[in-house]
């Protein structure tokens, strides 16, 4: 029962990990704390996706970084460069749009970076975030996709959860058949010296 146990454990702590890496990212710059949120995939049309960040000094919020903060996002081989609004009424900075005004958009989620650069207050920007987003299916695509791409989506969609399903039940087969194989059975009695 050990074996199930730490199969079973295992598997939820390995899935856990896997769903949630890189959604938000706090860095430290000189006296200012920032903190990358990503605004998810969005599963229709007039969802938005994109970053959201907020620099604060001593739990201040720190205004103005319009003016002087510039952002791009990277990934699958694009580069885009965000425009940077005033702070919201959230205390977050919203990066949803390019500076072309056109919708951010994260091409199905994976791995993508986000570099913001120029100063707070005078203090030197230049960092790195790398975020992951997530992949959910879309209900409503904002560019329409070819029935291939379409097609090749779903399937790796409808492949990978299968087999992570049966990835774990195969684990949990593993550890009931290791269990039961090394359980201690009584020994055969030994006979008595002869006297």
């Amino acid at each position: 029962m050990r074996w199930l146990l730490a199969a079973v454990l295992g598997t939820g702590i390995a899935a856990g990990t896997a769903s949630t890496a890189l959604a938000h990212v706090n860095r430290q710059v000189g006296a200012y704390t920032i903190l990358v949120v990503l605004v998810e995939e969005p599963t229709f049309e007039d969802n938005h996706a994109g970053f959201q960040f907020w620099v604060r000094r001593d739990q201040q919020p720190i205004v103005g970084l319009e003016r002087t903060v510039h952002a791009e996002a990277t990934g699958h081989g694009q580069r885009v460069s965000l425009m940077v609004p005033p702070l919201g009424g959230l205390g977050f900075y919203i990066l949803d749009r390019s500076t072309d005004d056109a919708a951010f958009e994260p091409l199905g989620g994976g791995p993508w970076s986000l570099h913001l650069w120029g100063d707070i207050d005078g203090t030197p920007l230049d960092e790195q975030f790398a975020v992951t987003f997530p992949s959910y299916p879309r209900i409503g695509a904002a560019k329409p996709a070819s029935a291939a791409t379409t097609t090749a989506s779903a399937a790796s969609t409808s492949i990978v959860i299968p087999a992570l399903v049966s990835l774990a039940a195969a684990l949990v087969l593993a550890a009931i058949v290791a269990a039961r194989r090394f359980r201690l059975r009584p020994g055969q009695p030994t006979p008595a010296p002869p006297r």
